[in-house]
Order: structure tokens, then sequence, then C-alpha cells
């Protein structure tokens, strides 16, 4: 079973994750795109709940059939790595073909891993270009972490629409329209449950 795994905060999940997903899916001949929201990630610190980020995982992706998420990284104490994560599923099917999505921006950053190596086993990279991406600088570097760590990898065709989790959260929070920004469950999800929006002013309480 060939498995793309799209791990991140998902804070909200977006219409440009699910782009890359499909692109993905179509361009590396995948079975399945695993989602992964993050429990505890290194370098962020989540708006929403990991519950709460889960359920809006869920639904985003609740019409593709090809499409799945898992709770596991939550589910994990202290911090996420991907390495604990690939290993995970390979314990739980070793038959699987492991292809981890990464953005163009962070795949610069692998070589600084404690664990590249091991990673370099596990899985091999689909990397999603950003928009501006100098193309022939990745290809390089992708020839270079191959030389230097063995690590297989391919470039998807397409960055995905120019949205980012955090441009939605301040527009939440300007009280400003999301909809073409993320699916309309999503939408509905974040409305209803008040997610993002500034705290109440202590100003307005009574003495």
């Amino acid at each position: 079973m060939r498995l793309g795994i799209m791990g991140g905060t998902f804070d909200p999940i977006h219409l440009g994750h699910l782009h890359v997903a499909r692109v993905a899916l179509r361009e590396a001949a995948l079975d399945s795109v695993l989602f992964l929201p993050d429990g505890d990630p290194p370098h962020k610190q989540p708006g929403a709940s990991g519950a709460d980020r889960l359920k809006m995982t869920q639904l985003a992706i609740k019409q593709d059939p090809a499409f799945w998420v898992s709770d596991m990284e939550l589910r994990r104490p202290g911090r996420t790595y991907t390495v604990d994560t690939l290993m995970a599923l390979l314990k739980e099917d070793p038959a699987r073909e492991l292809h981890y999505l990464i953005g163009a921006d962070t795949l610069f950053q692998f070589p600084s891993w404690k664990t590249a190596h091991k990673v370099a086993t596990l899985c091999s990279m689909l990397v999603v270009p950003r928009p501006g991406t100098d193309l022939d600088e990745v290809r390089w570097f992708m020839r270079k972490l191959f030389a230097d760590f063995g690590l297989q990898s391919s470039l998807l065709s397409q960055p995905g629409p120019d949205i980012s989790s955090t441009q939605i959260r301040e527009r939440v929070k300007a009280g400003e329209d999301i909809s073409a920004l993320v699916s309309r469950a999503v939408a509905l999800y974040i409305a209803e449950n008040g997610l993002y929006r500034p705290a109440p002013s202590q100003n307005n309480k009574q003495d």
C-alpha cells in the first residue's frame, strides 16, 4: 500500500492542504493520504485544542474516500517527531510504503533533524513547492539529500493555493469571511464553536 502522510498543526485545515493532498494522490499514485494533526509540535503553539483540530480535519476530508485521519500524534505524550510517527505506522503494517509530504522550505531544514538518517530509511519525501520557490534550487538540494542521507524524494508539480492557517485565524479574529479558504463544514465549525475569536475584554466586566 502506497500511503501518503500529511502532518501538520491543521489550525485550521484549509483548502490548500486538500489541494496538495489530491495532487500527491494523483502524481505519486498513492492509494490513500493520511492526515495527522500534530499533538505537541516542537516549533508551534496551536490556537485551537487538539480535539477541535482533529474534528475540523475529519469534517474537511469526509467527502473523499481516499483521505483518512488519525489521532495517533494527539494521543502521544510529549513532543511530536516525524521518526516516531513513521515507525509507529510501519509497526501497524510493515507492508506500507510511506511517502511523507513536506514543504520545500521544510525540506531545506532536513539536515538539521537529529534523526535524518533514520527517517531516510523509513520513507520517501513528496516535496511541495511554495509560491515563488526556486525549483532548480529545490531539485539540486533533493539530489544533495540523496547523496548525503540516501533520501528518496520527488517534487510535486503544483504549490497549491497561497493560503495559510495564520491568515485564516487573523480573518476570523477580525470578523472577516473565510468561506473561500476552508471547506463549508470547517467554516461552520469555527463559527459555531467560537474558535480564534479574541477573548472578551476585561474592560467590559462589571465591578
